[in-house]
């Protein structure tokens, strides 16, 4: 190191060279995730196949227009720098708000000149992946390039969508007491797994947790699968939390296995729906630490998103990191939720807290000048120093 700093400064012996080549290093090295990314973006001229599973009617091949937008089922969608997922998601809330399909489940896959083949939906590492014209690749291989698949993949809808006829989608039953079957998959074809539905049974109930199911059940049957209500179940006071954040509350008997009476509204559970059954006896305590006004328990019967909770710890203090918070399960998992007070908000409002919970506000990230200050010097007397030392 010692010789290459002498020999730029045989070569440059200013300080400002030498501090020109430093921030041109830093530079590189900001600049090198983006230079390193391999997501892909869509360009103007691409072809991107749109497949509608269930649906072959709206199953096509459309082309990226020169302003960037493409042209389907009377939608005019700008499609141009975004990525594949993005795409996916405007091409579902264009179909449900069009009310030409409910709940679509959409892929989108660009077609691109090299050879390869797109595995989407419940797999747990969803994309293209390049094959050999000249390789046999099979659909169960397909699945294994993408990590194989998630514990919500329903194992009897695999659909396999040829690139040649879109239109035309083979379904398999792949499912374990099944025989090994050799389906081949060609160059661009999509394979998808279908995804089962994913409802919660939460609160007094023997075992709670998730229930993947196809379509949709009712509650009788969600809180028989998560077997029975406790000895301290309150099924006067049932709770419904639908995916989109609306809450409804409604009661069932200790014969909750029976018809519902004919007055009851509808209780069925689609995927993201939460069902939870409250203690009949006490209110449970929901903990808030951190970075809020009054941090404590905060009783409750039953769930609160995180606006919620933070509103009953009295708001955020001025120093609170107002991007995201940690929610700490009573089971021991954890995660990172974006904080938002949106009402509609499709990720932060569906993060639910339960009795047991514990919700952490950070402190927000703050820039010490003085220690910035202090490194700079430092920094510079360390260059001016070896300079010195060198000549």
């Amino acid at each position: 190191m010692i010789y290459f700093l002498r020999s730029q400064q045989a070569r440059h012996p200013t300080l400002p060279y030498l501090l020109a080549h430093v921030s041109i290093i830093i530079i590189i090295l900001t600049a090198a995730p983006a230079l390193r990314s391999d997501v892909y973006r869509i360009k103007k001229g691409d072809t991107l196949l749109i497949a509608v599973v269930g649906q072959p009617e709206y199953t096509h091949s459309v082309q990226v227009r020169e302003d960037g937008r493409i042209s389907y089922f009377g939608g005019d969608l700008e499609v141009a720098g975004e990525t594949p997922t993005a795409v996916n998601q405007q091409i579902r809330e264009f179909l449900d708000a069009a009310e030409l399909v409910r709940n679509p489940v959409v892929m989108v896959s660009p077609l691109l000149q090299e050879n390869g083949v797109f595995v989407g939906g419940a797999v747990k590492l969803p994309g293209r992946y390049p094959i050999s014209p000249e390789a046999e690749i099979g659909l169960y291989r397909a699945i294994a390039l993408a990590g194989g698949m998630t514990e919500n993949a329903d194992p009897q809808e695999v659909h396999r969508i040829p690139a040649a006829q879109p239109q035309h989608v083979e379904t398999y039953d792949l499912s374990p007491t099944q025989p090994y079957r050799d389906i081949r998959v060609n160059v661009n074809d999509l394979v998808f797994v279908m995804p089962l539905s994913v409802i919660e049974v939460q609160g007094q109930v023997q075992t709670p947790g998730k229930l993947f199911v196809r379509g949709e059940i009712n509650v009788a049957e969600a809180l028989a699968r998560a077997g029975g209500p406790t000895e301290e179940a309150d099924l006067s006071q049932l709770l419904k939390i639908e995916q989109a954040g609306k809450l409804s509350e409604f009661s069932r008997d200790e014969t909750f296995w029976k018809s519902a009476p004919a007055a009851t509204p509808d209780l069925s559970l689609a995927n993201g729906d939460v069902l939870y059954v409250p203690n009949v006896f006490k209110t449970e305590p929901i903990y808030v630490i951190g970075y809020v006004r009054v941090p404590g328990p905060q009783r409750v019967r039953g769930p609160l998103n995180v606006a919620q909770a933070i509103t009953l710890s009295g708001g955020f203090e001025a120093s609170a990191n107002r991007d995201a918070v940690i929610v700490y399960r009573a089971d021991g998992t954890q995660l990172e939720v974006p904080f938002t007070r949106t009402p509609n908000d499709e990720t932060a409002q569906r993060v639910l807290l339960y009795p047991g919970d514990t919700l952490e506000v950070t402190e927000k990230f703050q820039i010490n000048w003085a220690i910035v200050s202090t490194l700079a010097s430092v920094t510079l007397s360390s260059v001016s120093l070896i300079l010195s030392l060198m000549n």
